[in-house]
C-alpha cells in the first residue's frame, strides 16, 4: 500500500479459494469523502462482486463489524464539501427534493460552519400517494403531507402535462401495507376500468391467482368464468402514460380448470397451424409437379430441347 498511487479508490482482498472482498475502508484514510467520490455506484459494485463473495461465517461477520467500526470511529466532517453525499452524515442544504429528516426534531450530531450535522439514517425518501400505492402501500387516513413540492402532473382531461403543480408527499411511517379485497361468488374484484391493479405481488386480491397466459380471457369467456386483466404498471410513450398488462386474474377455484383449457386450446391452435403449413407445402409441391409435367409435354410435342 505504501507504493500505491494516490488517490486509492479500490482495495480488494483475495483468498486461496478465489473469493473477493472489498476492504477499502481498512486501508484508505479518506474513505468516506474523497475516496467514495472516485468510485462507481456502491450498489453496482456489490452486484458485480456478489458471485465472488465468500460464504457467510462468524469470521466474515466479525470482519464486517470491524470495517463498520472504522467508519463510525472517524471524526465528523470538518467542511461542507465533505458532508455532501457522505454515507453517514448529512446537512439540510444537501437534502434532495423528495428527501426529509424524520423525526421532525431530530437531534444534531455536531456543527460545521454553523450548520447542524445529522445522521444519514434519519433521511427518508418521501413519495406521493400514487407512488406509495404502486409499491403496495396506502397513506393512512387523516395524514397531512410531510412536505409539499412542485412537480409535473398529467391532466387526463386536457391530455397534457402540467408543470409547477403542488404535490403532497408522505413518509413511509405515514403509510400502511395495502390490504387487497377478497373475491366472492366467483367474481374478481377490479377497479372502475375493469382491471386488477397488480403493481406488486402482494396486491393480488385474496382467493385469486395471477395467470400469465396470453389470450386466457378468450378461454374464460368460452367457459363463462370471470377474469380481469392484470395491470402491472405504466410506461411513457409519446408524452402519455400507457398501461402495461401482464396476464389475467381469476378466482383460485377456477385456476386449474382455465389453465388446463388454455393448454388444450394452444395445442389445438398449434395443430391447426401445422395443418395449414402442411396444406401449403403440399400445394406448392402440386404446383411444381404440374409445372414439370407441362414442361415435359411441351418438349415432347414441339421438340423444344432448350425449353
Amino acid at each position: 500500500m505504501r507504493h500505491a498511487t494516490a488517490p486509492i479508490s479500490y482495495v480488494f482482498g483475495f483468498d486461496n479459494a478465489g473469493h473477493i472482498k472489498d476492504v477499502t475502508p481498512r486501508y484508505v484514510q479518506h474513505w468516506n469523502t474523497v475516496c467514495r467520490k472516485s468510485r462507481v455506484e456502491q450498489k453496482w459494485l456489490e452486484k458485480a462482486l456478489k458471485p465472488f463473495l465468500p460464504e457467510k461465517s462468524d469470521r466474515d461477520e466479525q470482519e464486517n463489524a470491524d470495517l463498520n467500526k472504522i467508519d463510525l470511529d472517524k471524526p465528523l466532517p470538518t467542511t461542507i464539501a465533505e458532508c455532501k453525499n457522505h454515507p453517514l452524515y448529512v446537512l439540510k442544504r444537501h437534502l434532495l427534493k423528495f428527501e426529509a429528516l424524520y423525526p421532525v426534531e431530530v437531534p444534531s450530531l455536531g456543527f460545521v460552519r454553523g450548520e447542524a450535522i445529522y445522521a444519514r439514517e434519519c433521511v427518508f425518501v418521501l413519495k406521493t400517494r400514487e407512488k406509495w400505492y404502486k409499491e403496495g402501500r396506502v397513506v393512512k387516513p387523516f395524514e397531512t403531507a410531510y412536505k409539499v413540492v412542485k412537480c409535473w402532473r398529467y391532466d387526463k382531461e386536457k391530455n397534457e402535462w402540467l408543470g409547477n403543480q403542488p404535490c403532497d408527499i408522505f413518509g413511509i411511517w405515514q403509510t400502511d401495507e395495502y390490504d387487497p379485497p377478497t373475491a366472492e361468488n366467483g367474481v374478481v374484484p377490479r377497479n372502475e376500468y375493469g382491471n386488477v391493479e397488480l403493481f406488486t405481488p402482494k396486491m393480488l386480491p385474496k382467493k385469486t391467482v395471477h395467470l400469465q397466459l396470453p389470450g386466457l380471457n378468450r378461454v374464460c369467456r368460452r367457459l363463462g368464468i370471470d377474469c380481469a386483466p392484470a395491470l402491472t404498471g405504466f410506461e411513457k410513450a409519446r408524452m402519455r402514460m400507457i398501461p402495461v398488462y401482464d396476464g389475467f386474474v381469476v378466482c383460485e377455484e377456477f385456476g386449474d380448470q382455465v389453465t388446463e383449457e388454455w393448454y388444450k386450446e394452444m395445442e389445438e391452435e398449434e395443430r391447426r397451424e401445422q395443418e395449414k403449413l402442411e396444406k401449403r407445402v403440399y400445394g406448392n409441391w402440386k404446383k411444381l409437379i404440374r409445372g414439370v409435367l407441362v414442361r415435359r409435354k411441351l418438349q415432347n410435342k414441339y421438340n423444344f430441347d432448350n425449353l
